[in-house]
């Protein structure tokens, strides 16, 4: 179905649009908001993926495809968004994964690709924690538990300014120690 049709049937008829939307997009959605939520629990997953759906409705107004849009692009930014906050409101609350749910992630990837990103999260927590505290604590906060700057100055005392010069700083830092251990870094 073109992203036009789905679209106006989400607005004329709901419940047979984010039906169809579910069928076209459901797994990658999951993919997505699991992907983000690792650590956390499978109902926060699927909290995640219902979030999408309903924002999907719920804003469908907002989506043009005369605008050039792409309503694939725009669930998926509904699901990474709708994960994020989920993961924002219970940062403090991970779950480990057991071996059943880990497996079904495995599952989407190759196992080489796997390994390689286990080895770059390995090593780049080793480069993370060498740059001593608080710096290292402000990327964890920042980059993997996804934390805004402001939210990351509150919780540590620190000023926003200094959050953002810890970031700013400790890039070239880092960059240069993963270049050490081989892994490439590429300019965005």
């Amino acid at each position: 179905m073109e992203d036009k049709a789905l679209i106006d049937l989400i607005r004329l008829n709901p419940d047979k649009g984010i039906h169809k939307a579910i069928q076209s997009y459901g797994k990658q959605v999951n993919t997505i908001c699991r992907a983000i939520l690792r650590d956390y629990g499978e109902d926060m997953v699927d909290e995640a993926v219902s979030d999408t759906f309903f924002k999907l409705w719920k804003n469908s107004h907002q989506f043009s495809v005369d605008e050039g849009g792409s309503l694939k692009s725009y669930i998926y930014s509904i699901a990474r968004n709708s994960a994020i906050d989920i993961r924002r409101k219970n940062c403090n609350n991970p779950v480990l994964l057991d071996e059943e749910y880990g497996a079904d992630i495995a599952s989407d990837f190759s196992v080489e690709e796997e390994i390689q990103k286990k080895e770059i999260r390995q090593i780049l927590h080793e480069v993370i924690g060498l740059l001593g505290e608080p710096d290292s604590l402000v990327f964890l906060n920042k980059y993997f538990l996804l934390m805004k700057n402001k939210e990351i100055a509150k919780k540590m005392g620190l000023s926003e300014k200094k959050v953002e010069n810890i970031l700013y700083r400790g890039k070239s830092k880092l960059k240069a120690m993963l270049i050490e251990r081989g892994v490439i870094c590429y300019e965005d």
